[in-house]
C-alpha cells in the first residue's frame, strides 16, 4: 500500500516524512538521490538509529559530517552503507570464505562489520587503522535509496558518545540540524538500539559489542 507522506522546507533543509509502513515513491527516491549525487548530507533512518552521511566519493560531505559532528577523522568510526553484498569485495580486503558465510547469514541486519578497508576507501577518508565498517540494514527504504547510487553511503550514527543519548527523533533531529544538512528522512521515530559490532579482520569473527543483532 502506497504511503501518505508530507513534506516542507524548514529553512533550506529537505524534509521528507514517510509513515511507518509506507513505501518511498519515484519522485522521493529522485529527490534523495539526487541531493546525494550533488554534494549533500542527509539524516535517514537505520534498522538502529538515524544516522548522517553522504555518498563515499563526497569528500567535502564528510568534512562537514566530521565537524558536525565533533570527531577527528583519523579516529571517526565512519560505516560504509550498502544494499546487498554484491559489491562488498571492492571496498574490503580479501577475507576467507567462512566469514563471508557468517556475514550472509547475517545480513541484512543491525550489525557492523569491521574489515580492512581497500585502496579505494582508505584514499576516500583518512583512517589511522585502515579499517572500515561495513553495514546492510534490514531498512528496505534505506535499501532502496543506497541501490539508486552507484556507490555506498558514508556515515556515522548520530550521538554524543554516550549511548543513552542516541538521537532517534527525527523531528528533534530536524530543529538541531535544519541549518547543517540537506535533508532528513523521517521514518518516525527509531528504538535507540544500537548494532552489534563483528570484527571481521581476522581469521575468526571477534564480538566487539553486543547490541540488538543475535548472534
Amino acid at each position: 500500500m502506497l504511503n501518505t507522506k508530507t513534506k516542507k522546507a524548514l529553512k533550506e533543509m529537505e524534509y521528507i516524512k514517510i509513515e511507518e509502513y509506507g513505501d518511498l515513491q519515484y519522485n522521493d527516491i529522485q529527490t534523495i538521490t539526487d541531493i546525494l549525487n550533488n554534494g549533500g548530507i542527509v539524516i535517514f533512518p537505520t534498522d538502529s538509529v538515524y544516522s548522517l552521511g553522504c555518498k563515499m566519493s563526497n569528500k567535502k560531505g564528510i568534512e562537514r559530517i566530521i565537524k558536525l559532528t565533533g570527531k577527528v577523522e583519523k579516529k571517526s568510526n565512519l560505516s560504509l552503507f550498502f544494499s546487498d553484498m554484491k559489491s562488498l569485495s571492492s571496498y574490503t580486503q580479501n577475507y576467507n570464505n567462512t566469514i563471508f558465510r557468517s556475514v550472509k547469514n547475517l545480513v541484512p541486519g543491525p550489525y557492523t562489520f569491521i574489515f580492512k578497508a581497500s585502496k579505494q576507501v582508505t584514499k576516500s577518508f583518512e583512517n589511522t587503522k585502515k579499517e572500515v565498517g561495513i553495514r546492510i540494514p534490514a531498512h528496505d527504504l534505506l535499501r532502496q535509496i543506497i541501490a539508486a547510487l552507484d556507490e555506498p553511503l558514508i556515515s556515522t550514527s548520530l550521538n554524543s558518545g554516550d549511548l543513552e543519548s542516541l538521537s532517534n527523533d527525527p523531528f528533534e533531529l530536524s530543529k538541531q540540524y535544519e541549518n547543517d544538512v540537506d535533508l532528513i528522512i523521517d521514518n518516525g521515530p527509531s528504538d535507540g538500539g544500537v548494532t552489534t559490532v563483528l570484527n571481521c579482520t581476522n581469521e575468526d569473527i571477534e564480538l566487539i559489542r553486543q547490541g540488538k543483532g543475535e548472534i
